[in-house]
């Protein structure tokens, strides 16, 4: 498995490779082609087709997600989406400090964290979802067909900048917590998801809490994570799309030097 923090699409791509299927850029380090018995395929990372456009469009807008989670009686964050400047200022005094994110960004573009009132003046309120800023671990858990196939805590201190420095932590399964491990596919589950991350927020006092579910987060650190084992997921991805084709195919190896039918053992 390679070592380099490579792009997920250049992963996809390599990992097809490796396996035989013939890939072809159609947009470079964007959408390429497969050769599968049942014809040509495509690859397209940034709109899984292992995912339904329902639940896709569901993760997407955070303020929709935060809405089902609470719903389900699942451990949200406290959320707001106001509707003008005093609303925004009311839900800042009664937390002190909080997060200030697109309702349908994604990375880490465009937040801030938020103290002071004068802040929010510039901003345009209704483009956002606030949440309460609670510090703490963050964890992912990464869902494939009601499995998950990897764990990694993000380390990068109290930033929130898109650049900020960034550790990534691969856990081995042994430790990964059995609590999350349901919670993730239970999330999954509700918002029609085949293949998502789900990040979580845990705090001093071990309280979990949902931070977003992403339904193409990226690969690399799977692959080459700062510190723990690397974890071959661009191959099961794919192997999970060749999967769901009609025709079955005959056993195959796993994209970057993991035999794929030993991706589920």
């Amino acid at each position: 498995m390679t070592s380099e923090k490579l792009g997920t699409a250049e992963l996809l791509y390599r990992c097809a490779k490796q396996m035989n299927l013939q890939p072809a850029w159609i947009v470079q380090d964007g959408l390429f082609t497969i050769q599968t018995s049942s014809g040509e395929k495509y690859i397209n990372f940034a709109r899984s087709p292992l995912n339904s456009d329902i639940g896709i469009s569901l993760a997407k807008n955070k303020y929709i997600t935060r809405l089902l989670m609470g719903r389900h009686h699942l451990p949200n964050i406290p959320f707001a989406r106001p509707q003008n400047l005093a609303e925004a200022k009311q839900f800042l005094r009664k937390h002190s400090q909080i997060i200030v994110k697109p309702v349908t960004g994604y990375g880490a573009q465009d937040i801030h964290i938020v103290s002071d009132s004068h802040e929010l003046e510039t901003m345009n309120i209704r483009k956002y979802i606030f949440e309460k800023y609670i510090a703490g671990k963050e964890m992912r858990y990464l869902v494939l067909n009601n499995t998950i196939i990897g764990v990694h805590e993000s380390k990068y201190g109290t930033s929130v900048a898109e650049d900020r420095p960034l550790q990534r932590i691969s856990y081995r399964d042994i430790t990964w917590d059995p609590l999350l491990i349901a919670l993730s596919l239970r999330i999954a589950s509700i918002l029609d998801l085949h293949f998502a991350a789900v990040d979580y927020l845990v705090d001093a006092k071990d309280q979990v809490y949902i931070l977003e579910v992403n339904t193409n987060p990226g690969l690399k650190w799977f692959h080459a994570p700062s510190a723990g084992p690397p974890v071959d997921v661009a191959g099961m991805f794919i192997g999970s799309i060749l999967d769901s084709l009609p025709r079955q195919l005959s056993p195959r190896t796993g994209g970057l030097g993991i035999p794929f039918v030993k991706a589920y053992n």
